[in-house]
């Protein structure tokens, strides 16, 4: 169920201006989606560590990682 519009209007408005609260179920949505978000993240930059460190392994050298790793 949606929450009520709060009218925001100043008084000096023509226009009436409305702040439409998020349902606690819209806030939930966007918070399990910010945190896909950061778990994505975190997994790709895991896998970039994880291949850098298996060519180091292979023996690259420091320049040659630093100019992958930018």
């Amino acid at each position: 169920m949606p929450k009520p519009a709060i009218d925001i209007t100043p008084a000096d408005s023509a226009v009436p201006v409305f702040l439409e609260e998020p349902t606690d179920a819209e806030i939930a949505e966007r918070q399990t989606e910010t945190a896909a978000q950061a778990a994505a993240k975190t997994a790709r930059e895991t896998v970039r560590t994880s291949a850098l460190a298996k060519l180091a392994a292979l023996g690259l050298t420091e320049e040659e990682l630093a100019t992958l790793s930018v």
